[in-house]
C-alpha cells in the first residue's frame, strides 16, 4: 500500500507539471480561503477593483481542495510576511471588503490569474447509462465513484452518498466540520497554515481574472496621482515598488511646452471621484502622501501633446557615459566610486570638490559653502563630496558626506554610539558607529585602508528602516546609476596634452526661479526652471573656466531652449562679441562677450552647454571652443538611446 501510495503522488506531481501548474516558493499574505473556486476568484476581481493585486493558491487539507487568496507580494523570509501582514490589516481595503483574520503561508499550486472564472456549463441530462467524459454524470448513489487516477489502479475513494440530487446538479460532499488552523510555519519548520474558510460570496457581476491594462477615458475618468518625474527610469523603478506593495500602478505620460516631458505614476481607473478617494486613502495607510485625485479630462490635451512628439519628432535619450573621465584627479575619482548609492532615491544635489587644486586660483568656484562647513578647515583632507539623495515615493530625505583624508573627526565625542556596523565596499570595509541625536540618525564610518570618512544622516527614518537603507546602499552600484551625471560629470574632457588644466569643483542642482529673474525672465531662461544645472570649474591658463550644463533630459527639449536663446541673441546686432560660433560636427553654437564675462554655448543631443570665464579672464574665445570639442559629447562618444520612441 506505502509503494501504491508513493507511485500515485508521483504520478499526480507528474500529471501536475504537464498541465503547467505554477509551484511557488516563498511566503504570502493570505486573507481569505474558499472551498469554491469562483468564490475565490471573485475575492481576486474585488480586490483588484480596490487596485490590490492578489493571486490564488490552491491548497489540499483532509483531501479537500481550498482556495486561498494571497496578496502577489512575496517573501523570502516568514519574518518579512508577518511584518506586511500586520501592515496591510490597516489598509482601508480590509475594512471595504470586511475581511478579518489574514494568515501567512506558502503557496502551493497557484491558479493562473490570466483564466476566466468558469461559467457552469448545462449538465447533461440523466440516462441509465453514465454520462461520457470528461464530465461524468452522478452515477446512482449505491454504485462506487470510479477513481481519478486510472493507472496504477488503485482502490477508488469513495464520496460521501448524496440522495436526492437534482439532476442538473453535480454532487457535493457532506459538509464537514472545518479543519482547526494549524500554527503559522517558523523559519525552521515550514508548517501547514489554514486561514479559516469565509462565507461563500455570490458573484455580483461577472468575474474576470484577467488584469487589464488600465486606460483612462471620458466614461472612467478617476485615477490616483500619485508622483511625476523627469526620467522615465526612475518612474518605471518605482511604479514596480507600488506593484511589490499590491498597488496596481501604472505610467501615464504627458508633455506641455512649460515642463516639457513628464512620467507620471497613477493607480487605478474610476467612474467617480469618490471611488479614486477611497484608493488614495489606501495609500495614505501605506505611507504614501501628498498623493491627488487626477481627471483624465484635465490631462488628455497634454497625452495627445507627448503622443504627437513622439510620433512626428525624433525624440532620444541619452545614456551619457560610464567611465570617469582621466582628467579628473585620483582622490576624486576614489570619491565617485566610493560614495553609497540606492537605486530608489534620486539624486537631488551633489558637490565635489578637489582641495588640493582649490587654492591653484585666487577666483574661487560658487556653490561650495555647505561642503565647506563640512570640511571645517580640516587641513589634511585632499576631497570630499556631498550628496543630498531623496525617495520620491516615501518623502524621505538621505545626507551622505564623504572625504579623502590623512585623518579627520566628526566631532561626535559628546555623543555614544546606539550600534556599532561594518558596512562593505568595493575598497574594503567601513567600520561604523550609529548615533542618535535627538529627532536625527547620524552614521560616521571609516574605510582606514582607503583613508576614506564617511557620515550620513537622516531624520526621515525609524532605526530599523535607516539600517535597511544602509545595508542596501553600500552595494557594487556607483554614481553612474544616475543618467545625470553621465551625462555631465563623466562627459568631462579626458586629458588634452596641449592644455593643462585642472579639476576644482562639481555642482549638480535643480535650476531655481531666481536663474530666469536674474536674466529677465527671458523665454528661454524660464523653460530651464526646474531641470538639473551641472557646473564644473576647471583652473586653465591661471583662470577660471566654467563648464555648464543644462541637463534638459532629451534632445527636443534642449534643441527648443537653444532656439529659443539663439533667436534672442539674432535680435541683437552681429559683432565680435555677439556672433555665431561652428563647433564639432557643423554644430552651430554661439559667443557672447558682455560687462561680466566670455561665453560660448551650444545645443547637442540633450544639453543646452555653456562655457564662461570672467571677461578680464585669459582664456579667450578660441581656448572656450576648444574646451567645448575636448566634451565627450559628440556622435560618435555619447550613444544615443530611443528610450522614448522605440520603448513605447
Amino acid at each position: 500500500m506505502k509503494k501504491s501510495f508513493k507511485f500515485v503522488v508521483s504520478f499526480l506531481i507528474l500529471n501536475l507539471l504537464l498541465t503547467a501548474s505554477v509551484f511557488a516558493e516563498g511566503f504570502h499574505v493570505c486573507v481569505a480561503s474558499y472551498q469554491k473556486l469562483s468564490n475565490a476568484q471573485e475575492m481576486v476581481s474585488k480586490l483588484e477593483r480596490q487596485s490590490i493585486s492578489a493571486i490564488i493558491s490552491e491548497s489540499q487539507v483532509k483531501n479537500k481542495s481550498y482556495y486561498r487568496v494571497l496578496l502577489s507580494k512575496e517573501f523570502k523570509k516568514i519574518e518579512d510576511a508577518r511584518k506586511y501582514r500586520d501592515e496591510v490589516k490597516n489598509y482601508s481595503f480590509v475594512k471595504a471588503l470586511n475581511l478579518k483574520d489574514f494568515w501567512v503561508c506558502k503557496s502551493e499550486k497557484i491558479i493562473s490569474n490570466k483564466a476566466v472564472a468558469p461559467t457552469p456549463a448545462p449538465a447533461p441530462k440523466i440516462t441509465p447509462k453514465p454520462a461520457p467524459k470528461p464530465a461524468p454524470a452522478p452515477k446512482p448513489v449505491e454504485k462506487k465513484v470510479e477513481p481519478k487516477v486510472e493507472e496504477p489502479k488503485i482502490e477508488p475513494i469513495p464520496e460521501p452518498p448524496v440522495k436526492n440530487i437534482e439532476p442538473e446538479v453535480l454532487p457535493e460532499p457532506a459538509p464537514e466540520p472545518e479543519p482547526e488552523p494549524l500554527p503559522e510555519p517558523t523559519p525552521e519548520v515550514e508548517a501547514e497554515t489554514l486561514p479559516p474558510v469565509v462565507e461563500e460570496v455570490k458573484p455580483s457581476e461577472p468575474i474576470l481574472l484577467e488584469k487589464k491594462e488600465a486606460v483612462l477615458s471620458e466614461e472612467t475618468p478617476f485615477s490616483v496621482a500619485v508622483r511625476s518625474y523627469k526620467y522615465e527610469q526612475f518612474a518605471e523603478n518605482d511604479k514596480n515598488r507600488l506593484r511589490e506593495l499590491g498597488f496596481n500602478s501604472y505610467l501615464v505620460n504627458t508633455f506641455d511646452d512649460t515642463t516639457f516631458f513628464a512620467f507620471n505614476i497613477h493607480a487605478g481607473v474610476f467612474a467617480t471621484r469618490s471611488e479614486a478617494e477611497e484608493l488614495q486613502k489606501q495609500f495614505t495607510d501605506a505611507g504614501i502622501e501628498d498623493t491627488v485625485v487626477s481627471d483624465f479630462n484635465d490631462l488628455k490635451e497634454k497625452i495627445k501633446k507627448y503622443d504627437e512628439i513622439i510620433t512626428n519628432e525624433r525624440v532620444s535619450f541619452d545614456t551619457g557615459l560610464g567611465e570617469i573621465p582621466s582628467s579628473l584627479p585620483d582622490s576624486v575619482a576614489n570619491l565617485i566610486r566610493e560614495i553609497p548609492v540606492n537605486k530608489n532615491f534620486l539624486l537631488e544635489e551633489l558637490s565635489i570638490l578637489d582641495l588640493d587644486n582649490y587654492f591653484l586660483s585666487d577666483e574661487k568656484p560658487e556653490g561650495l559653502m555647505e561642503i565647506l562647513d563640512a570640511i571645517n578647515a580640516e587641513e589634511t583632507v585632499h576631497a570630499a563630496a556631498l550628496a543630498k539623495y531623496h525617495d520620491e515615493l516615501y518623502r524621505k530625505d538621505v545626507k551622505i558626506f564623504i572625504t579623502e583624508a590623512d585623518k579627520f573627526s566628526f566631532d561626535m565625542e559628546n555623543s555614544s554610539p546606539i550600534e556599532h556596523l561594518q558596512l562593505g565596499s568595493s575598497s574594503g570595509i567601513f567600520e561604523c558607529d550609529l548615533y542618535e541625536d535627538a529627532a536625527k540618525f547620524i552614521l560616521c564610518g571609516t574605510n582606514f585602508s582607503s583613508k576614506l570618512f564617511i557620515k550620513i544622516e537622516t531624520a526621515d527614518f525609524s532605526k530599523d528602516e535607516y539600517v535597511d537603507f544602509l545595508n542596501n546602499s553600500f552595494n557594487d552600484s556607483t554614481l553612474a546609476i544616475y543618467p545625470q551625471l553621465r551625462r555631465t560629470l563623466f562627459v568631462l574632457p579626458d586629458v588634452n596634452p596641449e592644455v593643462q588644466r585642472d579639476f576644482i569643483s562639481f555642482n549638480l542642482s535643480r535650476v531655481q526661479d531666481s536663474y530666469a529673474q536674474e536674466r529677465g525672465n527671458k523665454d528661454w531662461a524660464l523653460l530651464i526652471v526646474g531641470h538639473y544645472l551641472a557646473k564644473t570649474f576647471i583652473h586653465e591658463k591661471a583662470a577660471l573656466l566654467s563648464l555648464g550644463f543644462y541637463d534638459l533630459d532629451y534632445d527636443f527639449n534642449a534643441k527648443t531652449v537653444h532656439s529659443v536663446f539663439t533667436a534672442d541673441k539674432n535680435n541683437v546686432n552681429i559683432s565680435g562679441d555677439n556672433q555665431p560660433v561652428r563647433l564639432r560636427d557643423e554644430v552651430d553654437g554661439w559667443y557672447l562677450k558682455n560687462s561680466s564675462q566670455k561665453e560660448v554655448s551650444f545645443s547637442t543631443k540633450s544639453y543646452v552647454i555653456a562655457l564662461d570665464t570672467a571677461t578680464a579672464s585669459s582664456i579667450e574665445k578660441d581656448d572656450l571652443v576648444v574646451a567645448a570639442n575636448d566634451l565627450k559629447v559628440w556622435s560618435g562618444e555619447v550613444p544615443s538611446l530611443p528610450n522614448i520612441i522605440d520603448a513605447k
